[in-house]
């Protein structure tokens, strides 16, 4: 509902700064949450996010968007509090206030203590209440009104507040002191608030509630009229407030009190922000805009608004005529100082001789170039890079081609030495001298494509028939196996030379084969 009344005000155009502050006695733990948000709102409203404000208010985006709109067009909106004297206040309800931390509060006097006919002694009293209107008789107007005026002076000196609201309320059912006393009241309220810092409210309730009792009108606008001239004299803020208690009511009346305000030669109002008040200028006048922009005085030799030094009643220089290096007219440190020094010559750049000329003072001619652009030549480094296409060293592995000389590897012959092949457990010592080499078979096993060389191997059926039976004790073939899964274990040194090992034991398979065809037969 807090957002809704900003909506009312942004919808109607009217007021352009407004203050919601409600009373003191209504105010629960729930407030200070729900004016932080709508804070929030509003600033997001501001900022043109206006889904984000509908949702931070839970109001639609129709009525979010209408908040910011107003906003960015000059709308300022504050949230206060009113608190008074109530004895319907919570205990806490000063905490509750400072937790809102609100924009200004109001303070104010709706209870005074009287001795009651039935209730007794120190009963608070609802002055202001119709219900409670009888009791003027009982307590009399002139009591009342001092009651008031010292309730009202003790609660600006000892209670903090910004504007003092509703001052003439004790005359809402016409009950009026005499003159006399009335401006004494009035001395004194305006003093206090003098030393305290406190504004003075104008409240045009009675203005819009009581349009049908213009004796009771006269009278207020009177009072009020005299009241206004006593805080302009004496230097205290003024405030206007519509005292609304409904949307419907914002704002009511103002007109008419902008017309009293330009009638007593007010232009200035307060309105509470962050709980100072800001002074509101009602009419942009000659002397106010004078204050917010001085003057500028015109440098020598410049012009303002395309006047020149003649239409602006200064003397004419003589020309001169501008060298390099000297500021030019209209630049910002002037011509006066710039003219009345010496001219500097124009400033050079020192240049270094060229690569070239320098090469030929040194005798060589490509040294200078280097000197200038080594990464120059150092670029072209990177295309050697190319090097890297050497890698083609790969197809080197051509080399493998020679591997059919290894065809002719007598190391067959050697082959006997596999008796020692129990000591294959420890074939990696036999290959110690050499290991670098077989771990290099890894890539060279695609050799064993080159396996056809097996083809050959029936040259060997003579040897073979003879070393046939050792060959059967070369079935543990199996273990041959097993060099072939140590093959894998192969992955360090890239030796290709060491393949011809492993076409040495693919020979080793062949001869088994061989005395198995002979036990077919």
């Amino acid at each position: 509902m807090l957002f809704q009344w900003f909506y009312h005000a942004s919808r109607r155009g009217s007021p352009r700064f407004l203050m919601v502050a409600d009373h003191m006695n209504y105010l629960t733990f729930e407030d200070p949450a729900a004016v932080n948000l709508c804070r929030r709102a509003l600033k997001l409203a501001l900022a043109g996010d206006h889904y984000g404000a509908a949702e931070t208010a839970n109001v639609s985006y129709p009525v979010a968007e209408a908040v910011g709109a107003a906003l960015r067009r000059g709308f300022r909106f504050s949230i206060g509090a009113e608190v008074d004297n109530d004895p319907r206040n919570r205990p806490d309800a000063q905490n509750i206030v400072e937790a809102m931390r609100p924009d200004g509060l109001i303070r104010s006097v709706h209870f005074l203590p009287i001795t009651h006919p039935e209730h007794g002694e120190g009963w608070l009293w609802p002055f202001d209440n119709p219900e409670f209107k009888d009791l003027y008789l009982h307590v009399g107007v002139d009591q009342t009104w001092e009651l008031y005026v010292a309730n009202v002076i003790e609660a600006i000196e000892k209670l903090p507040g910004n504007i003092l609201g509703h001052f003439y309320v004790p005359a809402k059912f016409g009950f009026w002191p005499t003159q006399a006393k009335l401006e004494e009241y009035e001395d004194r309220v305006i003093a206090a608030c003098k030393e305290h810092g406190l504004a003075i409210e104008f409240n045009t309730r009675v203005l819009y509630r009581d349009a049908d009792d213009p004796a009771l009108i006269e009278a207020y606008l009177t009072a009020n009229k005299r009241l206004l001239r006593k805080a302009k004299a004496a230097d205290v803020g003024i405030a206007i407030g519509s005292d609304a208690h409904s949307p419907i009511h914002q704002g009511a009346a103002f007109e008419r009190v902008l017309a009293i305000l330009d009638e007593l030669e007010i232009n200035e109002v307060v309105f509470p922000v962050a709980g100072r008040l800001a002074r509101v200028a009602l009419r942009a006048t000659e002397e106010l805009i004078a204050q917010a922009a001085p003057p500028v005085t015109p440098l020598p030799g410049s012009s303002i608004s395309g006047l020149g030094r003649k239409e602006l009643g200064l003397p004419e220089e003589p020309e001169q005529p501008i060298t390099a290096g000297e500021p030019t007219r209209g630049s910002r440190r002037g011509t006066r100082a710039a003219r009345t020094t010496p001219a500097r010559p124009p400033a050079t750049k020192p240049t270094r001789p060229k690569a070239r000329e320098r090469a030929k003072a040194a005798g060589e001619r490509g040294q200078g170039l280097e000197e200038h652009a080594p990464a120059a030549k150092a670029a072209p480094a990177k295309k050697a890079a190319p090097v890297k296409k050497v890698a083609p060293a790969k197809k080197a592995a051509p080399a493998k081609k020679a591997a059919p000389a290894k065809k002719a590897a007598p190391a067959k012959k050697a082959a006997p030495a596999k008796k020692a092949a129990p000591a294959k457990k420890a074939a990696p010592a036999k290959r110690a001298a050499s290991a670098k080499k077989p771990t290099a078979v890894k890539k060279a096993a695609p050799a064993k494509k080159a396996a056809p060389a097996k083809k050959a191997a029936p040259a060997k059926k003579s040897t073979a028939t003879k070393k046939a039976a050792p060959a059967k004790k070369a079935t543990p073939a199996k273990k041959s196996t097993a060099v072939k899964k140590a093959a894998p274990a192969k992955k360090a040194a890239p030796a290709k030379k060491a393949a011809p090992a492993k076409k040495a034991a693919p020979a080793k398979k062949a001869a088994p084969k061989k005395p198995a065809t002979k036990r077919r037969r």
